[in-house]
């Protein structure tokens, strides 16, 4: 593969609010053979070509531990990349007014530099890995108007979770003690109306990150229903009953053979669908549905 302009066609870009699978799935679809995806080595070095060459070794040293119990694996285990967001990337290849890490990007489109800046470094990434097709991940605001004007032809999954058992998740982690328990985390979608109504919220952990969880379905809901877009929504509730019917469902829709390292990667797997509505008091489950009802 030699020609930058076409290397980047029909990406598979997985979004979805914190806490509703979007990590675990597209963790597992990404041991896929054919898919190259960011990690960490790319966000501090995201113009490296020895970093995109080592990354075709090291992704298969994560295929490797996915299928060995072995010490060999252990230490491929230990060694082997993580997908990651890459944050800092699309931060610092955009213009100041585009928040990748808490912006919902609203209506906001890709300019000319942006594309060409941001697919000349993703498809040198592509090409050096000696990979077929891109994969992205993305939680929080789906930023599909603003990915979609970078990537029109980009395959999107958008994975959803009963809100009680995201907003139960969100407000058990640590991390979101300090991010969005008493604020508005997420900026540039909230009318004036909104934000006083959450004002009244912000000292109710329930309903405060329920009001900011149905905003962000509510977003994605809106912007897939403004734009031509190639996507298909996966409940995280039909993944833990059906898991292989999920993943052929998401292979399908990206165009990409079955995968012998995705079933074994599920296999080594826990795949865990404990009911966190039953772990809520029926006051806070009221309160999640009354503010972000299902979508």
């Amino acid at each position: 593969m030699n020609d930058t302009s076409s290397a980047l066609n029909k990406p598979l870009i997985f979004v979805g609010p914190p806490r509703s699978g979007v990590t675990f799935i597209s963790d597992l679809i990404f041991h896929h053979r054919d898919l190259c995806w960011l990690d960490k080595n790319f966000e501090k070095h995201p113009r490296s070509d020895w970093q995109h060459r080592l990354f075709h070794y090291a992704s298969g040293w994560r295929n490797h531990a996915a299928q060995s119990s072995s010490l060999l694996g252990s230490l491929a285990k230990e060694f082997s990349p993580v997908p990651s967001e890459a944050i800092s990337f699309w931060d610092e290849s955009t213009r100041d007014d585009i928040d990748f890490d808490r912006g919902f990007l609203r209506g906001k489109h890709a300019t000319p530099m942006e594309i060409t800046t941001i697919k000349d470094v993703l498809a040198k990434r592509l090409i050096l890995s000696q990979k077929a097709q891109l994969g992205l991940r993305f939680t929080g605001p789906a930023r599909l108007c603003f990915l979609h004007s970078i990537f029109p032809d980009a395959k999107f999954v958008n994975i959803v979770r009963d809100p009680a058992s995201t907003v139960h998740s969100m407000i058990s982690t640590e991390e979101w003690e300090y991010l969005g328990r008493h604020l508005l985390w997420w900026r540039g979608a909230y009318s004036l109306q909104e934000l006083a109504q959450y004002d009244m919220l912000r000292d109710h952990a329930v309903a405060g990150t329920a009001f900011q969880l149905n905003k962000l379905m509510q977003t994605t809901k809106q912007e897939v229903q403004e734009l031509d877009l190639d996507l298909i929504t996966i409940n995280y509730e039909d993944f833990v009953k059906q898991p292989q019917d999920a993943v052929s469902q998401i292979l399908s829709h990206a165009g990409l053979p079955a995968s012998k390292t995705i079933d074994v990667a599920l296999k080594q797997n826990e795949i865990r669908g404990s009911n966190k509505v039953l772990k809520m008091p029926a006051t806070d489950i009221n309160t999640v549905y009354t503010w972000c009802p299902a979508h």
